[in-house]
């Protein structure tokens, strides 16, 4: 039967047998002697509804028809796993691990109910996900190569969008007054999103009156939740996934009331309308943050992948993104720290000419160690290769000897071997630079200055100061705005200019 009807819950098997004719109780024990006496394998360390097990041949096993059969099982009988699923297809099939208790919708402590964390471990023991570590992040992503699964340059490009969005969203809701103004928790902050001990992108508590309900001495709040997801079009799934999410937080008989908003650039017809018929409040970033910020963040996204990664996007653009998305109180700060490495490549294209790329991945291949490259240059005339490595500092803010430490003795021995294992790079020279806007602590550029030259490539790191000298080399008056106006003429950098720093024009 599995051989004719592919991968199956014991219990849909057990119906189509009693369709035939067989009597329920019959149909049971031949499934169960079935199980014993033919290669048939046991979807390990998942149960569904009413005891069932995932049945399916050995040889059936990872094809796209065993994917989906899995899916269709966890769909029918196991919830908890279909929401985790739905979640990370609707997310481009990777996410960060620190988002995943967000993504999957489960409560992270609740009796009767998986954990975000024994769903994740489930669903890495039947292969359907697991984790990757690359640089300094840790993703989840799926492992089967019939699933789409986004690189981790889209996904940064877009978890930024989605974070200058949602600071955008929390002045908006401060401002109306639908959350307290101090309460109000975005993803990435400590403490994170949480109620209802599920994590959330947005949550605050709210005093309005649909929500709050009379205490003894004062009003108890009820409370407003968001989840964002600008990967294009929400579709129905996608939308289901994030009402089971809500009604999950709801189920508690004496919680307070949650207003829930569910944020994209767009919806399906059918997600829109799934939305709307369940109670929550679907709405895109033009409805809440108006068109030209929807757009700038959209063109961000562009910015740093397709149109970044050659970065074949024109300074002006650059500057005019940074002046509309920087307008989002609390968006500045992030916004300049990830585009500081497209104004760099576009930087050192200017004056030095060749082919450049920003937000390289690598990866040895002897240890299969992963590193970023922030920019990559490869000089013309087959001159040196030139690595980046991008610190944006606020005022205030230096560059640490844990920082450098981790650049010089993790990132650039992996750079350096996936570099020069390339075909294309053969009896190239190296050279490793650090580049920040900012001045670094004593310690680490006493450390830095102490290393060991390495015959096989150069270190330099540059600071504030050496930037702004190696800026003075560019002719384009677009560049040098962007770097003065964001990176050096800061409104607070008159508050840095009493700190203790390293001496300017570092290099070894």
């Amino acid at each position: 039967m599995l051989r004719k009807v592919g991968p199956s819950l014991s219990t849909e098997l057990v119906e189509r047998l009693v369709a035939e004719g067989v009597s329920a109780d019959a149909a049971r024990q031949r499934i169960a002697r079935g199980a014993r006496d033919f290669d048939v394998v046991k979807l390990a360390g998942v149960r569904f509804q009413h005891n069932a097990r995932f049945l399916y041949l050995s040889d059936q096993f990872g094809d796209a028809p065993f994917w989906l059969a899995v899916e269709r099982a966890f769909q029918r009988g196991g919830a908890a796993y279909w929401a985790a699923v739905t979640g990370m297809k609707a997310r481009g099939g990777r996410v960060r691990l620190i988002d995943f208790p967000g993504v999957c919708g489960a409560p992270t402590s609740r009796k009767g109910q998986y954990p975000p964390r024994h769903l994740l471990d489930r669903l890495i023991a039947i292969q359907l996900l697991e984790i990757e570590e690359i640089s300094e992040e840790t993703y989840v992503k799926f492992r089967p190569h019939v699933y789409q699964c986004d690189t981790p340059e889209v996904l940064r490009a877009r978890t930024l969008a989605e974070s200058v969005a949602l600071e955008g969203v929390r002045d908006w809701m401060r401002k109306l007054g639908f959350t307290s103004y101090r309460q109000t928790r975005i993803r990435g902050e400590d403490p994170a999103p949480e109620v209802s001990s599920i994590a959330w992108d947005l949550s605050g508590p709210s005093y309005i009156r649909p929500l709050a309900r009379a205490g003894e001495v004062r009003l108890k709040p009820g409370f407003v939740v968001a989840d964002i997801n600008l990967r294009g079009l929400l579709d129905a799934p996608a939308v289901a996934a994030m009402v089971r999410k809500h009604d999950m937080a709801c189920a508690l008989p004496t919680f307070p009331p949650i207003m829930p908003f569910l944020i994209a650039e767009a919806f399906t017809a059918d997600g829109h309308s799934l939305a709307k018929q369940k109670g929550m409040l679907p709405t895109t970033t033009a409805q809440l943050l108006g068109d030209i910020i929807a757009r700038a963040l959209h063109e961000l996204v562009d910015m740093l992948t397709n149109l970044g990664a050659t970065v074949a996007v024109n300074p002006e653009h650059l500057d005019k993104v940074l002046r509309e998305l920087t307008r989002i109180e609390g968006a500045a700060d992030n916004l300049r720290g990830a585009l500081f490495e497209l104004a760099v490549a576009y930087l050192v294209k200017e004056v030095d000419g060749g082919f450049v790329k920003a937000g390289v991945q690598v990866k040895d291949p002897l240890t299969r160690r992963a590193a970023d490259i922030d920019v990559l240059l490869d000089r013309p005339d087959g001159k040196s290769v030139l690595a980046i490595e991008c610190k944006a500092k606020v005022p205030g803010n230096m560059v640490t000897l844990d920082q450098v430490r981790r650049w010089r003795e993790d990132r650039v021995p992996v750079i350096y071997e996936a570099l020069s294992a390339a075909g294309r790079y053969a009896g190239r020279s190296f050279s490793f630079e650090f580049w920040s806007n900012g001045r670094f602590r004593p310690d680490a550029a006493a450390w830095l200055a102490d290393q060991t030259a390495d015959p096989r490539f150069e270190i330099v790191w540059r600071d504030g100061d050496a930037v702004r000298a190696y800026l003075g080399l560019a002719k384009s008056g677009a560049i040098t705005k962007i770097m003065n106006e964001h990176y050096f003429r800061h409104p607070l950098a008159s508050l840095n200019k009493s700190a203790p720093v390293a001496p300017t024009g570092n290099q070894h």
